[in-house]
């Protein structure tokens, strides 16, 4: 093997060690959640090792003097010829991983939000209903709690977590309290949206960052979650309306923690959720900032 070819096979093996230790960095900073779904780091973790399995074995080839040169004698396999064009192609594989280190590792924002759009239940808005006015209570419980009861912040471990759609829709539809939990944060939203009518003068609760759009009023303001397929490229964000002057005075991006009472509001002619009567407190960031998408199997 020549020096040049060993040169080259050098390169490509601290490239690949570079991407091994960037991986490697953020498992130990446990910052692989903020671009990755939970159920891709087995992917990773074999991607972690096949990196430093290749480029231990380029870098060890490139250093050899004994190592051989096998070429299959066909076209598309030659090095890059030049200084220069051997700079740039290298270059698209070093570059990312530069950024990757010296980039901080930051959650998805409301900046972000901004531009995706923002789903309450099944519903994509940009800019949300005026609530006054258009409100629609339709049974007694909802009127009871504005009167007299007091929505309150109870611990998210009183509500079950269940697996099974059917078996979820049952348990939120028997439970007095909703309790939205991370494990079936999209799942109880949806129960909540399809059945909405049923849902109306329940106390629900859930965690959330603020997120607000130019075009809210005063008083609104939407507890908001990123939900992740695979990673942070395909996230959409989901989350409930609110409708309280103290929470809509929060800076965006704040984490809450929320209890209040589900309301139904029109908007362009569907039915849509909105929490009233909140009570809340600002809580941390959770480890984990991201749900995981949900999907009904179909048999």
């Amino acid at each position: 093997m020549n020096s040049s070819v060993r040169f080259h096979t050098y390169i490509r093996g601290i490239i690949l060690l570079g991407y091994a230790l960037l991986l490697l960095k953020l498992f130990l900073t446990f910052n692989l959640q903020y671009f990755i779904a939970p159920k891709m780091n087995g992917y990773l973790y074999f991607a972690l090792g096949v990196f430093l399995l290749l480029g231990a074995i380029q870098v060890i080839r490139g250093t050899s003097s004994n190592a051989k040169s096998h070429s299959c004698d066909c076209e598309g396999h030659e090095l890059p010829r030049g200084a220069m064009k051997s700079f740039m192609i290298y270059t698209l594989f070093v570059f990312p991983v530069v950024l990757g280190f010296m980039l901080p590792d930051n959650v998805l924002d409301s900046a972000a939000a901004a531009k995706r759009g923002v789903k309450i239940g099944n519903t994509m808005f940009s800019t949300p209903p005026a609530i006054g006015g258009q409100s629609k209570n339709t049974g007694e419980p909802n009127q009871d709690s504005k009167q007299g009861l007091q929505p309150t912040l109870d611990s998210y471990e009183d509500f079950p977590v269940e697996k099974d759609f059917e078996k979820l829709k049952d348990i939120v539809g028997s439970k007095e309290k909703i309790i939205v939990r991370d494990e079936q944060y999209i799942q109880t939203l949806s129960i909540v949206d399809e059945e909405l009518e049923q849902y109306v003068g329940k106390e629900v609760q859930l965690t959330g960052f603020i997120y607000k759009d130019e075009g809210f009023s005063g008083n609104q303001a939407v507890i908001s979650r990123y939900v992740v397929s695979c990673c942070v490229a395909d996230a959409s964000v989901y989350g409930l309306l609110v409708q309280d002057k103290d929470m809509a005075n929060l800076e965006p991006d704040t984490w809450v923690n929320v209890s209040g009472f589900i309301d139904a509001v029109d908007f362009n002619g569907r039915k849509m959720p909105v929490i009233t009567h909140p009570v809340f407190e600002k809580v941390k960031q959770p480890e984990n900032p991201y749900v995981e998408e949900f999907y009904i199997k179909i048999e």
